[in-house]
């Protein structure tokens, strides 16, 4: 995969909001998660081929990932969406994604600044402005370490993803991946020098785990629990598995969240765990 999968995956966020927001601006999310993992993490050699493979063949083709007009790039720009951002940061919107989505979109602007024109970042602001605040039951605060704060950040998320896999069993592990991917927003926001946009975002991040230490609630249908798999994420074999429908592109964001994660923690029995039950969202 080189910079045009970015391309893609920028044109998709960008036209999301055109789309079907929330399931479109997914699908962009996770090609540009799959650059990525590829790029930040030991992958085995045949990886990239086959993700890229496999982005084609779900989405690449379609009128999601279809180029954007010519226009000048205007780096500057990215201020824009971190404006936005901060207008639409409080309360939980809907997991997350007004900073999931963006925050990966800002991380493509890095290496392909070319990109960064006024039409898609006109159409990443009006995705940001698509989600909508979910009500929260309960108020206890809760005591998040702050994200730029790397280490305790990242291990205090990953004790969360244990209870969170274990307390939704049985009841899908929509809220476990996403604890990941929200939570590795935040550090590539820190990464990338985001700290005022980092700081806004950790209200509605401290009500998403408000709402998971909640447990499963009548919108958390039962469902099927994954089976354990021998391959990984790193590895050629475990996406030669997936080859069938990958709807949303979880399958990508939540192993780039993870492995993002994982990086950062230095208790090594912590991390053991989390390899145990990661099944569960792999």
């Amino acid at each position: 995969m080189n910079a045009d999968y970015l391309l893609f995956g920028l044109n998709a966020v960008s036209r999301a909001h055109s789309l079907d927001y929330f399931e479109d601006g997914h699908r962009g999310g996770a090609i540009i998660s799959a650059i990525y993992l590829c790029k930040e993490n030991p992958v085995e050699d045949e990886v990239p081929q086959v993700l890229g493979r496999l982005i084609d063949k779900h989405w690449t083709h379609t009128d999601l990932c279809a180029p954007f007009p010519d226009e000048d790039a205007q780096p500057e720009l990215r201020q824009r969406i971190l404006d936005t951002l901060a207008r639409n940061t409080d309360g939980l919107r809907q997991a997350g994604h007004n900073v999931i989505l963006p925050t990966l979109a800002l991380k493509a602007f890095t290496d392909v600044p070319e990109a960064v024109t006024e039409s898609r970042v006109e159409g990443i602001c009006r995705l940001i402005e698509s989600f909508t605040v979910s009500d929260v039951p309960g108020s206890d605060p809760v005591e998040v370490p702050n994200p730029v704060h790397g280490q305790a950040f990242a291990e205090f998320v990953l004790e969360e993803f244990l209870e969170c896999g274990r307390r939704f069993d049985g009841r899908g592990q929509g809220w476990t991946g996403h604890l990941l991917t929200y939570s590795r927003a935040l550090l590539d926001l820190q990464c990338m020098g985001y700290l005022e946009t980092v700081q806004a975002a950790r209200a509605g991040f401290e009500a998403f785990i408000r709402r998971i230490r909640l447990g499963p609630l009548e919108s958390d249908i039962p469902r099927e629990e994954h089976s354990r798999k021998e391959a990984k994420p790193l590895q050629k074999q475990y996406w030669v598995e997936q080859e069938g429908d990958w709807n949303l592109g979880h399958v990508v964001k939540y192993p780039y969240g993870f492995y993002g994660i994982l990086g950062y923690a230095q208790d090594r029995a912590l991390v053991d765990r989390c390899m145990t039950e990661v099944y569960r969202i792999f």
